[in-house]
């Protein structure tokens, strides 16, 4: 399966950095689950391209005199549409096995109390199953007529979310 992502380039500098999401100096390499990361040189300046799947935020970055460096998730739109806003995603909870075949299980460290609510999303940001469970602390989860492929899974329970790249096998 190959995935054809918009990755954006950023022109950084020891003062500012823009963002584009198209370019004549767009460099481009291969996306894994792993990620990976470009470095060239255009017009004077420094040019990153990088590229993860599956972190749901920024996860670090590092800053000097002369360059800006960040990891992490590079698909802000689609967390636009996957992400409850204001809602902390702080969710403490195991989701396994991953890859999964029919089922996945979710343990949570504390009892919620409320509802829990799923979703499973495509890449592009459509929500392709949902369910809502009562108040447990283990659920076994058979999401139906998925297809194999990367889905993002949204756990939401008690004001709080968490999101997980997962892959369905055959």
């Amino acid at each position: 399966m190959r995935l054809i992502l918009t990755l954006s380039v950023l022109f950084l500098s020891p003062s500012v950095y823009s963002q584009f999401e198209k370019s004549e100096y767009f460099l481009r390499g291969t996306t894994s689950s792993a990620g990976s990361t470009a470095y060239g040189y255009v017009d004077g300046k420094n040019v990153i391209v990088q590229q993860s799947i599956g972190q749901s935020s920024i996860i670090g970055s590092a800053y000097s005199s002369e360059a800006s460096a960040f990891q992490g998730f590079i698909q802000p739109n689609l967390l636009d549409k996957v992400l409850t806003p204001d809602v902390p995603q702080i969710l403490e909870a195991n989701l396994y096995p991953n890859p999964f075949v029919d089922q996945i299980f979710i343990e949570f460290d504390v009892l919620p109390e409320t509802d829990i609510n799923l979703n499973f999303f495509d890449i592009m940001g459509s929500v392709v199953w949902s369910h809502s469970y009562s108040s447990t602390d283990y659920i076994v989860v058979e999401p139906k007529n998925l297809s194999n492929g990367y889905y993002f899974l949204k756990v939401e329970c008690d004001g709080v979310q968490r999101v997980e790249k997962i892959l369905k096998n055959k």
